[in-house]
């Protein structure tokens, strides 16, 4: 339900520019430029470098007082000149922030000034995405993007018999590459986008690249309007974007699934990918499929009947409640920062009695937390205020990460991510319970 708060003072999420620049780092050779404010790029690049371990650079506009005044435009034309001599990128995403969207810069209108009067603009793609921070969360931002940059680059041209993969909701780079593993071994030709398994966890290298190899080619994002099918996984509870355009345009068939975290979740993406390909799940997976089974089992004695609150972003928080269900668990709380109504409704379709929040300022949750006797909170790291002083156990999922280490490496999708999750929660449990007794 949403937030009975006037004011949120420590939201349960962040601002739309961060979602964004998780879709443009999964593209080929592509370079994020916020249009607007110097310190907008510099807290974004401190934020997602603290959770990833991993350099990340953001161009920005740098407007001041003069360009709030005056118009952005020679900010932008300039900085995207900058850009092109500095980095090389094939593709530039730019994102507008409060600044620029509060003045009413045209930004669409900005490129095209620039393609005319700039030769170095010829060979590189344009991606611009309205994202003020004061309209909504870092997942609606991820998501207009994902669109915005569907909607620019896509192209009709003959029929390729590929599928569309559009991960539709902020994962890890461990969780992109399981469900590239996952998809290879099953055997089907496919465009998965974004991808962030090598450009957001890159191996060191003696030499730094200004621009990370790797990310969805160029190529393959022009031609997803030719492939037979588009699945996007993670994208039960949002509103309409890239999947539901290619549906639309281009008469692509569509199926939004949910994260897959959990038995039935994951069984989910196993009988879609079945059912448009043919084939049966591979005999690899069949077996892991048994392996988190036989976890459950064991992990039963310990998790059943434990009192949980979950909270962060809207796919991932239903896809561990679910799971939570499945192991017999109690969710008492389940949290996001997102105004989602489609989110409210699964939520409490999944477990009537807890106490949902949408639109929740941590402040919220921590009142909620203290009310209900939980045993074990599971979300961002950001809920560490609430944990140190209920001394209840905060196992971290999700983004942002900033004071453990392995963000990159954290699998929940799939059966061997939600394996792992069952074992961190019911080893979350016992420690709890061994610090207790000492």
């Amino acid at each position: 339900m949403p937030s009975k708060r006037l004011a949120r003072v420590n939201p349960c999420s962040m601002c739309m520019p961060m979602g964004c620049v998780l879709v443009f780092r999964g593209v080929e050779s592509c370079m994020t430029l916020f249009h607007g404010s110097q310190g907008c790029s510099t807290y974004m690049r401190l934020y997602l470098a603290h959770h990833f371990r991993e350099p990340v650079d953001i161009a920005s506009s740098a407007l001041s007082e003069k360009g709030a005044v005056y118009g952005g435009a020679a900010n932008l034309k300039q900085g995207l000149r900058n850009v092109i001599l500095g980095y090389r990128p094939k593709a530039i995403g730019i994102a507008t922030t409060c600044l620029a969207e509060t003045i009413g810069d045209d930004v669409p209108q900005i490129i095209s000034e620039f393609q005319e009067e700039e030769p170095l603009a010829r060979d590189v793609t344009f991606i611009p995405v309205s994202t003020p921070s004061y309209a909504a969360s870092h997942e609606v931002g991820y998501r207009v993007a994902l669109k915005s940059l569907v909607q620019t680059m896509v192209r009709k041209s003959k029929p390729s018999g590929r599928i569309n993969i559009l991960v539709g909701s902020i994962v890890s780079p461990e969780d992109v590459r399981y469900l590239k593993k996952l998809l290879d071994c099953w055997g089907f030709d496919y465009i998965l986008l974004p991808d962030i398994s090598e450009t957001f966890d890159a191996p060191l290298n003696e030499h730094l690249p200004r621009i990370p190899a790797g990310g969805t080619p160029l190529d393959d994002i022009r031609d997803l309007a030719s492939s037979k099918a588009t699945v996007t996984i993670g994208g039960l509870v949002q509103e309409p974007g890239a999947g539901y355009f290619l549906e639309k345009e281009f008469e692509i068939p569509h199926r939004p699934l949910p994260l897959p975290i959990g038995l039935d979740l994951c069984d989910r993406l196993a009988a879609s990918l079945e059912e448009l390909t043919g084939d049966p799940m591979p005999e690899y997976y069949e077996r892991e499929r048994g392996r988190l089974l036989d976890t459950m089992v064991d992990a039963h004695k310990v998790v059943a009947e434990a009192r949980t609150a979950v909270f962060g972003d809207t796919e991932m928080v239903l896809g561990i409640a679910r799971l939570m269900t499945e192991l017999g668990m109690r969710p008492q709380i389940i949290a996001t920062g997102a105004i989602n109504r489609a989110f409210a409704e699964a939520a409490l379709q999944m477990v009537p009695s807890s106490r949902i929040i949408t639109g929740a300022d941590f402040s919220e949750i921590a009142e909620e937390i203290m009310a209900r006797d939980i045993e074990l909170m599971v979300g961002p790291f950001t809920g560490r205020q609430t944990a140190r002083k209920t001394k209840i156990p905060l196992l971290r999922v999700g983004l942002p990460n900033h004071d453990r280490f392995g963000a990159s490496h954290q699998l929940l999708l799939g059966y061997e991510g939600s394996m792992r999750l069952v074992e961190c929660m019911a080893n979350s449990l016992i420690e709890s319970k061994e610090r207790g007794y000492a």
